[in-house]
């Protein structure tokens, strides 16, 4: 019997769908959006460690897997650069990058 070394195929948009499903997934893909988002402005990955704001991921992916509103995670994001970072607030970034993070985690895109 022969082997042949199996070709990797490009990802189909069903499977892209379907990846966007796995949790580990859907945190990774937030945690890509937190470090655009940058309220320290350290940029990741450049002046500081590139999982600087990797640990806020898992919950937000917990919100909005909840239903939470758009207001609900700006709301959030604000708390996290105000309270948690001791950074002001940037509400028009935090708008943006809710509104990112929800559209990224939607299962029909």
């Amino acid at each position: 019997m022969a082997w042949r070394a199996c070709e990797m195929s490009p990802m189909t948009k069903h499977e892209n769908k379907t990846n966007k499903r796995d949790p580990a997934t859907r945190i990774r893909l937030v945690e890509s959006v937190l470090r655009r988002w940058d309220p320290v402005g350290v940029q990741p990955g450049r002046f500081a460690p590139a999982e600087e704001y990797d640990s806020y991921a898992p919950h937000i992916v917990s919100m909005v897997e909840s239903g939470c509103s758009a207001d609900a995670l700006v709301a959030h994001l604000e708390h996290l650069s105000v309270e948690t970072m001791g950074v002001g607030s940037n509400l028009r970034a935090s708008t943006k990058f809710a509104a990112e993070i929800i559209r990224t985690l939607q299962p029909n895109l």
